[in-house]
């Protein structure tokens, strides 16, 4: 009988030809994480489907795409909320958004391979920082000469009052009376032009006409909310209105796409 005992350390491991080790078996996936209890629903999903999705949907990945979509536009919606709330002027609603869509662009495998969703993450945590006071580059304004160029929201909001202009006088109101009317609204809005501490009046929207008109590319932010609100579609649905309820109309609409973007702004009077 053989009494040896059996050693209690582990037998080396073979070498591969050449004195190279042998190939390790392949990783668990990375990308599927333990939920923990007290994660909330997205974040379970996330966990569970996070880099799990192909660029090109097929039917078995429709329930995990259409899963996905739920949870992204609720939280879109969490975060409109948020940005309406307008305590901090916005910063959480758009936070919130920014990572709603990181988290969608990283349940698809190859874009989570490639980082695509780094730029989101690196502007979401520069707005974080500004709670703690600390400015990242990417929200530093750049130097330059002369004056800025207008933002993108005023950029819409002047499309949307050049295109209810254009509705007033659909509805019946001679020019002139239409440029007030949409001065007026504009400045019980809060609405001030670009520059200057004076109030939008009749002459600064005959100047965003202009501007509109001459954009010939049709490629600035006023001209594409111009042309999207007198598309052939939104022209049949305004003038099937009453002229009285479309003048009312034209204002409450142009009233709402204001306050819609602008935190914290009160309605008019």
């Amino acid at each position: 009988m053989n009494t040896r005992k059996r050693s209690s350390r582990r037998a080396p491991r073979r070498k591969a030809p050449g004195g190279a080790s042998p190939p390790k078996p392949p990783a668990v996936a990375t990308s599927l994480r333990a939920a923990a209890p007290d994660d909330p629903p997205f974040l379970k999903f996330w966990k569970r489907a996070n880099g799990t999705l192909p660029e090109k949907i097929k039917e078995a990945d429709l329930k995990t795409l259409n899963s996905a979509l739920g949870f992204l536009f609720a939280r879109l919606r969490q975060a409109r909320g948020q940005f309406d709330q307008g305590g901090d002027n916005g910063r959480q609603g758009a936070t919130t958004a920014l990572a709603a869509f990181r988290s969608f662009i990283t349940l698809f495998k190859k874009p989570l391979e490639e980082t695509l969703h780094v730029p989101i993450l690196r502007l979401q945590d520069a707005l974080d920082g500004l709670d703690q006071n600390r400015i990242e580059q990417i929200l530093k304004p750049a130097r330059r000469r002369g004056r800025a160029p207008s933002g993108h929201a005023y950029d819409s909001i002047r499309g949307n009052a050049v295109a209810t202009l254009q509705r007033l006088q659909q509805a019946g109101l001679a020019r002139n009376d239409a440029l007030q009317a949409v001065a007026r609204q504009l400045t019980k809005l809060g609405v001030r032009p670009e520059r200057g501490s004076g109030t939008v009046t009749a002459t600064t929207v005959q100047n965003w006409c202009d501007e509109v008109s001459s954009d010939v590319s049709r490629q600035t932010t006023a001209a594409l909310m111009y042309d999207d609100m007198l598309s052939p579609e939104e022209n049949k649905r305004f003038l099937a209105l009453p002229k009285d309820r479309a003048k009312q109309f034209a204002l409450r609409s142009l009233s709402s796409y204001v306050l819609s973007i602008s935190p914290g702004r009160q309605k008019p009077t």
